[in-house]
């Protein structure tokens, strides 16, 4: 790097570019504080029945309630998959009634627990600013009827023609629900939480297979519409309800995917949105100002290098291989899994005589015991109840890789041993 120009080679003298700093600086605190008073960027101008919505039928507001009570909310636009685990639970709050949402729901089902909210109005926009409406229009009852049927096959959604309802809920809130046109839903597979003589309003399904997470079906957003999270008992009954859905767990996960919003994370469009817009520009304009003010030549960039994978990297990627090899990936997965089990088996000093048959309840005893969630036999069931189908097998079973892998590590993990 050669050395600076003499000083009467440089473009400015040391007190403009003394006065220069300041007023970038000064540019700087101007920007931050009108950033505090302007939109964060957070929601989309939607008058829809959306957790980006802060209209009347919109869920902005529920986000915020479950947010300020002590929730850690995700909303999802990109690969919400990878963002459920041990500590999460999903939301599908009034998904279209079409193909695609059938699709997205039988995708991640399974992967949490979830919550599914029928839909039940069409906002039609129109309002004095961008984002408000002009009406909605309650839908006719086939459309959350086949919504509901994507997890119900037998359920059918129903509205009594009167308001004197009859409330059953063993939540100890002091009153009832306040909704107007009420939806409600009637299935015999379905275990009622919060009900009327017409029917379920808030309920969990029953006869799930074994492993499966528990399925949560809300009959009736409008507890959870920021018009109706204002009226009576309605936010304290939608809080139950989010805790319930929790079970303990503390971030919950709302799939924005399923209405269309779909946006792929990139440094390069981030640095340009707010509030990270700030920043870059102080940044380009503290840059400008260098290179104005100083005559260096910069050398070549430093090279990449390249770093070591990690065995879990290794691990996926050899999966994958053998996935492709295999032509049949179920099968494949199915088979390393069971070959690696018994490998497994005898790492932990399993009985000699302990017959095949009887090797995933004893791993499974094993994984109790070392508190692991979920266990082998759980994968196992999961991998081999996936369907087939050519927009998401592969990533379903590449998923359940990665579960085999983490729950191998941990069963394996001398620390873990009693």
């Amino acid at each position: 790097m050669s050395e600076m120009a003499p000083q009467d080679q440089q473009p400015f003298s040391r007190k403009a570019i003394v006065l220069l700093l300041v007023l970038g600086l000064f540019g700087t605190i101007g920007l931050a504080i009108t950033s505090m008073f302007t939109d964060d960027g957070r929601y989309q101008n939607s008058p829809g029945s959306n957790s980006f919505s802060k209209s009347a039928v919109g869920h902005a507001a529920l986000v915020e309630l479950l947010s300020q009570n002590g929730k850690k909310i995700l909303v999802s636009q990109y690969n919400t998959m990878a963002k459920l685990g041990r500590d999460s639970a999903l939301f599908i709050i009034e998904p279209p009634a079409r193909s695609a949402s059938e699709n997205r729901i039988e995708y991640l089902l399974d992967e949490a627990p979830i919550l599914l909210v029928l839909p039940k109005r069409r906002a039609v926009s129109g309002g004095a600013r961008p984002g408000w409406i002009g009406r909605n229009i309650i839908l006719r009852p086939k459309t959350p009827t086949t919504v509901v049927q994507y997890v119900v096959a037998d359920a059918e959604v129903v509205r009594p023609d009167h308001a004197d309802h009859n409330w059953q809920h063993d939540f100890d809130l002091g009153a009832d629900p306040e909704i107007d046109d009420l939806q409600l839903i009637k299935s015999p597979l379905v275990e009622p939480i919060i009900s009327t003589q017409d029917g379920v309003l808030f309920g969990r399904l029953n006869n799930r297979f074994e492993g499966g997470q528990q399925v949560w079906i809300l009959a009736d957003p409008d507890l959870f519409a920021t018009h109706g999270l204002a009226r009576g008992w309605n936010s304290e009954f939608a809080l139950a309800v989010a805790d319930l859905v929790a079970s303990g767990r503390s971030t919950l996960v709302v799939d924005e995917i399923v209405h269309g919003f779909t946006k792929e994370p990139s440094l390069a469009w981030a640095m340009f949105e707010k509030p990270f817009v700030y920043p870059t520009f102080a940044a380009l304009l503290a840059l400008l100002i260098f290179l104005l003010a100083m005559t260096r030549r910069f050398g070549a960039a430093s090279r990449r290098q390249n770093k070591t994978q990690d065995s879990k990297a290794i691990f996926i990627e050899n999966t994958a291989r053998i996935l492709h090899l295999a032509g049949k990936e179920q099968d494949a997965l199915l088979r390393l899994m069971d070959d690696q089990a018994l490998t497994i088996a005898e790492q932990l000093n399993a009985p000699r005589n302990l017959a095949r048959k009887d090797l995933v309840g004893w791993l499974d005893e094993a994984s109790r015991l070392r508190g692991i969630v979920p266990d082998f036999g759980t994968i196992r069931l999961r991998v081999d109840r996936i369907v087939d189908d050519p927009d998401s097998k592969t990533v379903r079973l590449m998923h359940q890789a990665v579960n085999f892998y983490q729950w191998k590590q941990e069963i394996l993990d001398d620390t873990k041993r009693h």
